[in-house]
């Protein structure tokens, strides 16, 4: 089924029902989300939406083989899908008691795993629309890794253009692409002028990965290019320009769990997991991210779910609980 499927032209699949960004809520690789938007606009978590009676299955709700048919998940809990993505029920790091509290997946340790780039064995150890397998079901060995079946057709709505079927669906892999034309096939961008793009020429070049710069493909020599806006606007819509080419280069240069966040005092960008790293905890250094080492007094420091967790203070202070910080130890 999953073969016959991705079979078919980028073309017709913009009649596919499609379930990624709705507004200004991103995407995911879950398949019941649970985002809403405040007062000020910013994504929160909406648990209501993880009770038994919105939970509609996409697909037939009965594990038949498809990850879209999967179980529907009981009492899960609404978590993000990573630093930058939407919230979604029973996905990766939400506790659970049983396998049966999260989205597809398993309960390892009271957290649901099988998010992208995990280790897995078969198709139901990884969550959401995550896949374990090639399109042709052979064994690949990570969730979303390059190689893996991408385009599971239940994700939904039929009026998405093929370019919406392509944002969607590249959510489903680690690398962030996900190549209709090679299939439904989870694979890497082109990251370099000279690249090869014949497979998918459309989608293949991402951003060169020494200057950043957006790359598309020539149709002549099929080799990725440096990409050049048409002469002629106006300097407003050069700056917009500018802003849509750095956030697309956030969406391609990295994994689908990591950022790309800019080096200071340097060109080009590196990939962080924001979610876990130290230095650059919750976000971006030059983005308000925070650096947990930083901290007044710390001695050890982690960076867990975006959130900087003291371990110990140094000598001379003590740890405050109701601040969460190291204060000076005057006693």
């Amino acid at each position: 089924m999953r073969t016959a499927f991705s079979s078919l032209s980028l073309a017709s699949l913009a009649s596919v029902a499609l379930a990624g960004s709705i507004g200004n809520i991103p995407g995911g690789y879950g398949r019941f989300p649970c985002s809403q938007l405040d007062g000020q606009g910013k994504v929160i978590a909406d648990p209501n939406q993880c009770l038994e009676a919105y939970l509609l299955p996409p697909g037939q709700g009965d594990d038949s083989g498809l990850q879209g048919d999967g179980l529907t998940p009981v009492n899960p809990e609404c978590v993000r899908a990573g630093a930058d993505g939407g919230f979604y029920c029973g996905i990766s790091g939400a506790q659970c008691e049983t396998n049966d509290n999260c989205d597809n997946g398993v309960c390892n340790d009271g957290v649901c795993g099988g998010g992208p780039s995990s280790t897995c064995e078969q198709d139901s150890d990884c969550l959401g629309y995550l896949y374990c397998t090639s399109p042709g079901n052979e064994y690949v060995g990570t969730c979303g890794g390059t190689g893996t079946y991408c385009q599971d057709p239940y994700p939904g709505d039929e009026d998405g253009t093929a370019a919406d079927n392509f944002d969607v669906y590249s959510q489903y892999c680690s690398t962030g692409f996900c190549s209709l034309a090679a299939g439904g096939l989870c694979v890497d961008y082109v990251t370099e002028v000279g690249g090869d793009c014949s497979q998918d020429p459309d989608y293949s070049c991402g951003s060169d990965a020494e200057s950043g710069a957006s790359l598309e493909c020539d149709l002549e020599t099929l080799k990725c290019k440096v990409h050049h806006e048409p002469t002629g606007y106006r300097a407003r819509a050069r700056r917009a320009a500018a802003l849509g080419k750095a956030a697309l280069f956030k969406r391609r240069a990295c994994p689908l769990s990591h950022t790309a966040c800019a080096i200071g005092g340097a060109k080009g960008f590196e990939c962080i997991d924001t979610s876990t790293n130290i230095e650059q905890c919750g976000a971006c250094a030059l983005e308000g991210g925070v650096d947990c080492t930083a901290l007044p007094g710390v001695e050890a420091v982690g960076c867990s779910a975006g959130v900087c967790e003291i371990w110990s203070c140094a000598n001379g202070h003590k740890y405050n609980s109701a601040t969460a910080t190291c204060v000076p130890d005057r006693i």
